[in-house]
């Protein structure tokens, strides 16, 4: 009877420039900072015999080293002063959307207004060559 020995390898490298997020990690129940990393895995026979590899891109916990998608993590805890900064950063984005959205709403009217004084224009042009009052 032949023996067949089959095995797993991973390898976790760090992405260059890659995304850095702060999270809860359900492993070590800290709020800590995951980093994307690049996961290869290879799977073995008799150790040495490479039958296929896999290569995804999760993310690592800088506590505990567990790697993991990004979705299997949790909010993360905030400070009071980080709670008031993220609140904060919330009402200006929607002012800004709320700006944004009230200057694209004016340029419409302008454009409607300027479409309304060309065909009137065009009417009076067509009323002159008639000669109709």
């Amino acid at each position: 009877m032949p023996f067949v020995l089959f095995g797993r390898k991973q390898k976790v490298r760090p992405v260059p420039d890659g995304r850095a997020v702060r999270r809860a990690c359900p492993e070590c129940g800290g709020t800590t900072t995951f980093r994307e990393c690049v996961v290869e895995k290879t799977y073995t026979a008799y150790a040495f015999v490479d039958l296929w590899s896999s290569e995804t891109t999760n993310f690592v916990c800088s506590a505990c080293q567990a790697v993991m998608e990004l979705e299997e993590t949790g909010a993360p805890e905030l400070t009071p002063r980080e709670r008031e900064e993220a609140e904060a950063r919330a009402e200006a984005e929607a002012a800004e959307a709320r700006a944004r959205a009230e200057a694209r709403r004016a340029e419409r009217e302008r454009a409607a207004e300027q479409r309304e004084r060309a065909i009137d224009d065009e009417l009076l042009a067509i009323k002159r060559s008639l000669g109709v009052d």
